[in-house]
């Protein structure tokens, strides 16, 4: 829809082309992600000079761009993907400084692709749709969904589903865990057709295009099954890379991708003597599609290291496709070579494919809700009759734990010929109770796991539901969708109900998600997928721990039984109103208890002044689970934002509760605000006296609840004057199609750094930017959803827009109502990201505000710092939170919350914390002497390291005790070239263990 709007500000004419970004349609203007400049010739220059040298590249670096704009330095070593080095094609694997990252990257002329692995996800790196000289980073899962087609014909893949049938059947859940102690390497063969070496011009270009898809894919299985996959000979030399079509040895199905053609091609190259069976234990079919339209198809079955078998794997796609969807493409279907069967349980399909996902449904591993979300479900594909899609980000890019079991099977009993090596990584350790606990029906409840790995590493947890739906639930979704049954998810006693959900911060799952509970939707939306059970059943759910190695990917699960009764729901009933009540007075709490005393029979009673964000103060600990208990309400600052919570402990690992449906009032007359800190790391651990235990924080101000979506009211007392910016096509600044005009502008910052996307679905033509800081200026241009062609008189905008975001920035955004929406009109701007926005408010006069030192042994306040300055600090571990209080910050020092609650002290704590862990300071001689010789030292550019004793990793701290580099020690010698001149202490260690500590003087 086009809407002419005449300016008369700037005496121009606008018009407003109202469009929607999809995927779909792959214009540049519609991709995720950001660019940047990027010269990689002086990368390619070095890597040229190295090669010169037969052993393989190592500490070669690169420093790249991050999705959120920041920069971090990799450190390379040439991989063995391929086993002889190609004359121009190279790859990397790599480490951030920090081992917090890891990258695949890989060299091709003069252009590189990678891929990034961190705690926020797959990031893929490359020069798709960008200017000369530009790369694009964007997350991996941002292009996966509505372009992607799998096939898994069960009836083709009979003999072979046959000959594993034994194996699945016996062990449905395997003991595999936990693994990632080994790299299981196989020997691939990837072969291309005649159509797929055209497309991209010559062999050479086909063999750039491979390697580095290969190199892609490397990087997830090595990181979630620790699998490793080495090209062989004749795909590297291009005996299998075919250049014509009509003589190659595949036929091309023109409807569809067909793992039987792969499989007979393979079958033709052995029986010719192109390719014997012997040469290869996985093989795979690459083919491009005709059209210049964004299209990607798949089809494979199991299973490798069986010659009539292991080639059965067929993806194809259109050129013009980017890597992202590719690599997922092709990820998914090797999937399926390693028998992990479709995860998702949904039916119908799309327009153009009705049956779609009925046909690729799987009755032995339908565990996800609807189309499901992770690698072995089917993301956007299941929109039709029924939109069965999961809302939210729906292309995870890991393996469901019922995926895994089946790998981990298919690697026991049948795919065998792996080569199995041992890397320097101790998997993690996974404890989710290990034990069947009772909950009520329709009654929200929490898991807990916990996680302990050796070397400490950036673990991620990951909740998944591993129920498989019976052919009776097929189809069965939520509350609303039938299932072949006739019945829905939340009334079956086998359907999957909740969606996989994955965390870098805690290990704790809410069931549903708290922002339904709290908006009283005990019973979410259909397509949340987090159905709570109607029916009396049992539920497995799986806690799955990643260690996320820089080396390799270890990983451990544990599985607890939850058995849903016929008691239930526990409901609070009082107070479910805007009832006001003053601190310091009494209020009695009522429930429904609905026989859930049977379950457990006593509650606490928790109370939250955040809205439900947080429930910090306890009001009531083992009180009978009648239905009633009066509780004081202590002396706390004023809040229209309260609510009481009902847990029912099961033990350390489980609770179910309630949360009451609404906020209520409490009366204060202290005023002490609510803040959020800029906290760049949640777990500090830093040597007593060392300037690492100085956090430098900045004062806070005020702050709003963070929140997900907020409404916005095109009303004259929420407008002030300012400039209208948009994003210009054609140019770095943005363009000025307003010099001043009524708009909307708040404040707001975010609570962590990354990307993230704004959406709103009405009215049209709303245009909303964004700014750092607090001016409207070309200066603090960030982003808009509205679009300059740089020709002409007309802009785009967009009803979703993506903007890169940095925790503690303040930002500010302006919205313009450009469609003719009436005064009065509002418009509620979601967004979705890593995590959530929330306002800033003035500060209330009187109050100061400083940081805290919490002893978490003793729960009293230790220290205080305006700065957050903790260099004073004896060994021991604190809880560092902001507070904002009257008085005297040397009253607070020695009290506990509880004591500052007791004296009627006005304070309220900030939203987070950090966690502070003081250790006790470098002390060399406390190291038994082993035999390790570290040349030279003095050391001006590379120190080599030799040793008796086995070393894994190294640390480099300054003399103030800051750790300066960890890293995976390669090739024996460490870079100090990019160190100032000085003394450093060098700690090398095997995993956890120090095995020496040595000064080491820096020339």
């Amino acid at each position: 829809m086009k809407l002419k709007i005449t300016l008369l500000s700037v005496c121009a004419s606008f018009f407003i082309n109202a469009q929607i970004s999809n995927t779909n349609d792959l214009r540049a203007t519609h991709l995720p992600g950001t660019t940047f400049k990027l010269n990689v010739e002086n990368f390619r220059k070095n890597v040229e000079g190295k090669k010169k040298n037969s052993a393989k590249i190592a500490n070669q670096t690169i420093v790249l761009t991050l999705i959120d704009g920041s920069q971090q330095e990799f450190v390379l070593s040439e991989n063995n993907l391929v086993s002889k080095r190609l004359k121009d094609i190279v790859t990397f694997d790599g480490y951030s400084k920090d081992k917090q990252s890891r990258i695949k990257l890989t060299l091709a002329g003069d252009k590189i692709t990678a891929m990034i692995k961190s705690a926020k996800g797959y990031f893929i790196i490359e020069p798709y749709k960008t200017k000369e000289g530009e790369y694009r980073i964007y997350n991996s899962s941002e292009m996966f969904g509505e372009n992607f087609q799998c096939g898994t014909d069960e009836a083709e893949f009979k003999k072979s589903l046959d000959i594993i049938a034994k194996g699945l059947n016996v062990q449905k859940s395997v003991s595999g865990f936990p693994y990632g102690g080994q790299m299981k390497t196989f020997r691939m063969a990837v072969a291309t057709t005649g159509e797929f070496t055209t497309a991209f011009g010559n062999q050479d270009a086909a063999l750039a295009e491979l390697v580095a898809m290969m190199n892609l894919i490397n990087q997830i299985y090595e990181s979630e099954l620790s699998i490793s996959f080495t090209l062989i000979d004749k795909t590297v030399n291009k005996t299998l890379l075919f250049t014509d079509g009509a003589t190659d040895p595949f036929t091309i199905n023109a409807s569809f991708a067909s793992a039987a053609n792969s499989q007979a091609g393979f079958d033709i190259m052995n029986t010719n003597g192109t390719l014997p069976y012997a040469d290869y234990d996985i093989g795979h079919t690459f083919n491009i599609m005709p059209g210049a339209g964004g299209s990607a198809q798949g089809q494979a079955g199991p299973q490798p290291c069986n010659s009539a078998f292991k080639a059965r794997a067929w993806s194809q796609w259109t050129v013009s496709m980017p890597k992202s969807l590719t690599a997922n493409l092709i990820v998914h279907e090797m999937g399926h070579q390693f028998a992990a069967w479709h995860t998702y349980n949904a039916v119908g399909g799309s327009a153009g494919s009705p049956t779609f996902c009925t046909v690729g449904w799987n009755g032995d591993s339908a565990v996800e809700p609807g189309a499901g979300s992770t690698i072995m479900a089917y993301g956007n594909n299941c929109t039709t009759p029924n939109d069965q899609t999961n809302s939210g980000n729906n292309g995870l890019n890991y393996f469901h734990a019922k995926s895994i079991d089946q790998i981990l099977n298919t690697l026991s009993v049948s795919s065998t010929c792996f080569n199995a090596v041992a890397v320097a990584n101790t998997p993690p350790v996974a404890n989710a109770g290990n034990t069947t606990i009772s909950i009520p029906k329709n009654t929200p409840f929490k898991l807990k796991g916990i996680a302990t790995d050796a070397e400490d590493t950036n673990l991620s947890y990951t909740w998944d539901q591993v129920d498989v739906a019976s052919a009776n639930d097929k189809g069965a979704f939520g509350s609303t969708i039938n299932g072949t049954g006739g019945y829905s998810a939340v009334n079956s006693t086998t359907a999957p109900l909740f969606r996989s959900e994955q965390s870098t911060t805690t290990t704790e799952r809410y069931f549903p998600k708290m922002r339904f509970v709290l908006n009283n939707q005990n019973t979410p939306p259909t397509n949340a997928a987090e159905a709570l059970p109607l029916v009396a059943r049992t539920m497995k759910m799986r806690f799955t721990v990643r260690d996320n190695s820089a080396v390799s990917g270890g990983t451990d699960s544990d599985q607890v039984v939850v058995t849903v009764t016929d008691q239930g729901p526990l409901t609070v009933t009082y107070p479910n109103s805007t009832v006001t009540v003053n601190n310091d007075s009494n209020m009695n709490v009522t429930w429904d208890v609905n026989n859930t005393n049977t379950l457990k029979s006593t509650v606490n009673i928790l109370l939250s002044t955040d809205g439900g964000d947080t429930f910090p103060y306890t009001l009531a600990t083992d009180v009978p689970n009648n239905g009633s208990a009066n509780v004081l309400i202590p002396f706390l600052p004023y809040t229209d934002k309260a609510r009481i919570k009902v847990t029912a402990v099961i033990n350390d690992y489980a609770e179910f509760f309630d949360v009451s449906n609404t906020n209520f009032t409490i009366n204060s007359t202290c005023n002490a605000f609510p803040s959020v800190m800029v906290e760049n790391a949640k777990v500090i651990t830093a040597i007593q006296g060392s300037a690492q235990a100085n956090l430098n924080l900045q004062p806070q101000t005020s702050s709003s609840d963070s929140y997900s979506s907020k409404i916005l009211t095109f009303a004259a007392a929420n407008m002030s004057p300012n400039p209208l910016y948009i994003y210009n096509q054609t140019s770095t600044a943005p363009y000025q199609i307003l010099a001043s005009t009524s708009l909307i502008p708040y404040k707001f910052k975010v609570t962590e750094t990354g990307s993230y996307t704004l959406s709103y679905p009405s009215p049209d033509a709303v245009i909303m930017t964004i700014y750092k800081g607090n001016q409207v200026n070309v200066a603090n241009f960030i982003t808009s959803n509205g679009v300059y062609s740089g020709t002409g008189t007309s802009l785009s905008y967009y009803r979703s827009f993506t903007a890169n975001l940095e925790k503690g920035v303040e930002y500010f955004m302006t919205a313009k109502n450009l469609g003719g929406t009436p005064i009065g009109a509002s418009v509620t701007v979601s967004n979705d990201g890593p995590g959530s926005f929330f306002n800033i408010i003035d500060n209330p006069v009187g109050l100061n505000y400083t940081y805290v030192a919490i002893n978490t042994t003793t729960n009293m306040i230790v220290a205080q710092s305006a700065t957050a300055d903790f260099t004073t600090l004896p060994v021991g571990t604190y809880t560092v939170q902001g507070i904002s209080y009257t008085g005297s910050a040397t009253d607070l020092i020695n009290k506990s919350i509880a004591n500052l609650i007791q004296s009627k002290t006005c304070h309220q704590l900030s939203k987070n914390a950090i966690t502070l862990n003081i250790t006790s300071a470098l002390a060399t001689g406390d190291i038994a002497k082993k035999p390790i010789g570290l040349v030279p030292n003095p050391v001006k550019d590379y120190l080599y390291v030799y040793s008796d004793e086995k070393i894994t990793h190294y640390e480099i701290y300054d003399a103030s005790g800051r750790l300066m580099e960890a890293n995976v020690l390669n090739n024996s010698e460490i870079n100090f070239s990019k160190f100032k001149t000085g003394v450093y202490v060098l700690k090398l260690l095997n995993n956890k263990a120090i095995i020496s500590q040595s000064k080491v003087i820096k020339k």
